[in-house]
């Protein structure tokens, strides 16, 4: 079963987490947006190098898809399909759900090779925004917009995990599967007070938070 990129796109903004949005953008990124169960697991910061933690994302991002849109497919392991098919590479994203990734501004095109940019998603997603303008609340920035190191996020929160550095809390553990590996990362010293680009290094300079924290 093929989707269209409307529905991908609707499905992407009423249904997904910004982890699993977080997955797609990995995916998408990957060389010819294709990558290997065990690869995926890997740029996902799990401390497993299971196949089965990115098989598992995958899934349930195509189960969300399919809740979403109401669609019932005789066979359930069919939601898998949605996000692209398992070839001899690995997870080959489907090129509808690439354009719908594209035409949220989720990700970019304008990058050189299959690197991951050097871009992390806000925590406010640009689409989010857009809705809650549309929809009349009110919406606020309270800090400019700064580029934000994907790579150095994953290395982050490779070496100190994804729970709260300071309260502890655990999204997986409180939520179930659905939040496991969510957590926010913070600038030790805030982007907003250098005003200009520097080389973040990953282990002094970030700390997983959780979004309270954070907040706070």
């Amino acid at each position: 079963m093929t989707l269209t990129v409307k529905q991908y796109k609707d499905a992407i903004r009423n249904s997904l987490s910004s982890r699993q949005i977080e997955t797609l953008q990995l995916l998408y990124y990957s060389p010819n947006s294709t990558a290997k169960a065990r690869t995926l697991t890997r740029l996902l910061g799990s401390e497993s190098d299971e196949a089965i933690v990115a098989n598992g994302a995958v899934g349930r991002i195509g189960k969300a898809f399919l809740n979403y849109l109401e669609i019932e497919l005789d066979d359930d392991s069919a939601y898998y399909e949605l996000i692209g098919p398992y070839t001899d590479n690995g997870w080959e994203m489907r090129n509808n759900l690439k354009r719908a990734l594209e035409g949220l501004d989720l990700v970019t095109t304008d990058i050189e090779g299959s690197e991951i940019p050097d871009r992390l998603p806000t925590e406010v997603l640009s689409f989010e925004e857009t809705q809650l303008l549309k929809e009349g609340k009110v919406f606020q920035v309270y800090v400019d917009r700064y580029e934000r190191n994907q790579k150095a996020r994953i290395k982050c929160i490779q070496h100190f995990g994804d729970k709260c550095y300071v309260c502890g809390f655990d999204f997986g553990k409180v939520y179930g599967d659905i939040a496991k590996g969510f957590i926010h990362v913070h600038h030790i010293r805030q982007l907003s007070e250098i005003k200009n680009e520097y080389k973040v290094d990953p282990l002094t300079d970030l700390v997983p938070v959780c979004a309270n924290c954070h907040s706070v």
